[in-house]
């Protein structure tokens, strides 16, 4: 089952940020008299009456209605910020109880139970493990001369490639290196297939690290159009991280393109 927490709490920041602007649009009315506008309608007109406490309705001729307007302007932004309010006080509660992690359950278990109790759905750690083990990696047989070592053992071609695989350890993304990718035209073998745990898409990542030289940014960027051409689009089913000699990988970059598309 998708978790949808990320997006919930998301909305949860929408909401508290448009609180923030009601909020300010109230502090305008704080010196403002609080009489009641009144709406009747006869003979298919609509009237405006005024009313202030303690006095008689007054109508309000046609000409002199912008005179009201703050009245009904204040009158809607209240209305505005109480539902604002009540979003805020429900999400709140909504998310104090939501856990739609069914295969916790089935974890609590001890394992000699769980060893005759058949899942109702399949938990996040096997779905996991089946994941990892249908995208088998280092499928590339060209040869790595590198001699960089990931933090999970694994022997990658270049030190942008560590960097990009320990971060996507750090955050726990399950990933596989080098797994291979059949296409129409071919076989490929991306750098990484990617896996978000929450919402159990998978992904691929390609780093490009010699952008500056023109004949390797040509020959990738025929690359990136030949994987979309598939359907595997740019920010949405692929990742991908560039450097130069000059710009080096930005390994915040990194972090932050695992939290936007894995977490």
């Amino acid at each position: 089952m998708r978790n949808y927490k990320k997006e919930l709490e998301e909305q949860l920041a929408e909401i508290q940020s448009l609180l923030k602007k009601s909020n300010k649009n109230l502090s305008r009315y704080k010196d403002l008299s609080n009489p009641r506008i009144y709406i009747s309608q006869s003979h298919g007109c609509i009237q405006f009456y005024l009313k202030k406490e303690g006095e008689a309705k007054q109508y309000i001729h046609k000409k002199d209605r912008k005179k009201i307007t703050k009245y009904l302007q204040r009158d809607y932004d209240l209305d505005v910020h109480k539902k604002l309010t009540e979003l805020e006080m429900r999400l709140k509660e909504f998310l104090d109880a939501y856990n739609p992690e069914l295969g916790e359950e089935y974890e609590r278990f001890p394992d000699y139970k769980r060893e005759l109790i058949r899942p109702f759905i399949e938990t996040e750690s096997q779905f996991v493990d089946a994941w990892l083990e249908e995208h088998a990696g280092m499928q590339n047989t060209f040869p790595i001369e590198g001699q960089f070592l990931t933090n999970q053992g694994e022997q990658v071609r270049s030190k942008s490639e560590k960097i990009i695989a320990d971060a996507l350890d750090r955050f726990h993304v399950p990933y596989r290196y080098e797994p291979v990718l059949e296409l129409r035209y071919g076989f490929v073998y991306p750098d990484f297939v990617v896996l978000n745990r929450r919402t159990r898409k998978t992904m691929y990542w390609e780093h490009f690290g010699m952008v500056a030289d023109e004949e390797y940014a040509s020959k990738n960027f025929i690359k990136i159009l030949s994987y979309e051409r598939e359907g595997y689009l740019l920010g949405r089913d692929l990742i991908a991280t560039i450097e130069s000699a000059e710009e080096p990988l930005d390994v915040k970059l990194v972090e932050e393109k695992i939290r936007e598309y894995l977490l």
